[in-house]
């Protein structure tokens, strides 16, 4: 099975071919993911029966074959023009659904979710189970990083999910969560923030409730209990003032799947992108790093109850020090468009960025600003600043890829620091 000018085309032999040559571990040795992120809905179908039909072609692990099966009937069941996806209902949209036998009362739901579980957890919606579908075909390649495998791989499946079932308006945030552990090859999961339902003429709300409570509940556990988080108890606000719940964002399902009930020798790394219309085509990696978005504070507090680190959910290229403000922040992954102000063209130069909290002037030239940023090196506290400050540690710059489609991308200078590439997965061989 091949797929003219996408497939067979990665040198082994060639030190700066990279994982962007390569998918779910040998299958991933035969996917380019910056081409495949431009595919069409053909190609992106005939990918997945490809690997349903023929896994052992692509080294994927027997084990998994069953559910990889199940999760594939379903997504065409839940793609646009799909049984799950029209129903008899008159509000297609990709969520698994029932029409609610007591809707004639009042106080009921018109729409109840029909769900299906995968890993342990109720999936729904197709969005979400593409990115179980794509987490579970294989490990991440040895020495998968940020840029060569994670970002391009976060990117791909957005811009494939936009595809599958593109109305209603589709979430544009999506994230991936992965663990790490020496000696080993990394695990991850991809997840999309919570988007693309229909909301029936009458009684909509309450199939919006119905839909929120249910991500949350995919969070829930003892120990958000205890601090007494619920899907209503988030004060974040969205840019048009609504609240966002927690459960909201893209970063739910991966957390759940690999933070929650991690190995006590893993170390748990995360990114989130959001895409834009101008993505539809074709990946660039400046593009890419303008689309990564830091957790929002409701995510960093359940990274922060479950164990996790907080600085493994930022990199290097994001903007530390882009104005927040504790009564209004936009939550990194929920729906709407990219919260970044507009007009806040990032530049991104060949050089170092300074680690985050340094003042010196010794990283570099400092790059150029978005007008209203505040420098970090700055007197005083940002007005704007949220209330929750995190202070980053120097951390390893990641390689960039060595693709030669890409020239815009720098090779990042290395800072001293903390870093798992320090452990061996991000070093080169």
């Amino acid at each position: 099975m091949s797929y003219p000018g996408e497939y067979n085309n990665h040198n082994v032999n060639n030190p700066n071919d990279t994982f962007c040559y390569c998918t779910f571990a040998g299958l991933y040795d035969q996917v380019n993911l910056k081409r495949a992120f431009g595919w069409s809905l053909t190609q992106t179908q005939a990918f997945m029966v490809g690997v349903v039909d023929n896994p052992s072609t692509y080294g994927v692990d027997s084990q998994v074959v069953p559910e990889l099966k199940r999760l594939h009937t379903d997504i065409v069941a839940l793609s646009e023009n799909g049984a799950k996806y029209q129903t008899g209902d008159p509000y297609p949209q990709p969520f698994s659904r029932i029409v609610n036998p007591a809707a004639a009362s009042k106080n009921e739901s018109y729409l109840l979710l029909d769900k299906t579980t995968y890993g342990g957890f109720p999936y729904w919606c197709s969005f979400d189970l593409l990115g179980r579908f794509l987490s579970i075909i294989g490990p991440a390649p040895q020495n998968a990083t940020n840029y060569n495998f994670y970002l391009p791989l976060a990117m791909m499946y957005g811009n494939w999910r936009r595809k599958i079932a593109p109305h209603p308006p589709p979430p544009n945030a999506y994230s991936c969560v992965w663990a790490e552990e020496t000696g080993k090859q990394s695990h991850f999961q991809l997840g999309a923030s919570l988007g693309g339902y229909a909301m029936p003429q009458q009684r909509g709300g309450l199939w919006a409730r119905i839909l929120k409570q249910a991500r949350f509940d995919i969070l829930r556990d003892e120990r958000l209990d205890a601090v007494g988080i619920t899907a209503w108890s988030s004060t974040l606000k969205s840019r048009t003032s609504n609240n966002i719940n927690f459960g909201n964002c893209a970063e739910t399902y991966p957390l759940a799947h690999v933070l929650r009930d991690r190995k006590p020798h893993e170390e748990v790394y995360g990114l989130a992108v959001t895409l834009s219309n101008d993505h539809r085509n074709r990946y660039t990696h400046p593009q890419a790093l303008r689309s990564l978005m830091r957790p929002c504070l409701n995510c960093q507090r359940v990274i922060g109850l479950w164990g996790g680190k907080v600085e493994n959910f930022f990199t290097d290229d994001m903007l530390e020090d882009r104005p927040t403000t504790s009564s209004g922040m936009q939550s990194p992954t929920s729906v709407g468009p990219n919260p970044r102000a507009p007009g806040s063209k990032i530049n991104l130069p060949a050089h170092k960025r300074p680690s985050p909290g340094n003042s010196t002037d010794t990283a570099g030239p400092t790059p150029k600003r978005a007008k209203g940023m505040q420098s970090p090196a700055s007197v005083g506290p940002n007005p704007k600043a949220s209330v929750l400050r995190i202070t980053l540690p120097a951390r390893l710059k990641r390689p960039s890829p060595g693709d030669n489609t890409d020239t815009a991308e720098p090779t990042p200078k290395r800072a001293k620091g903390p870093s798992h590439l320090g452990k061996g997965k991000g070093k080169t061989q």
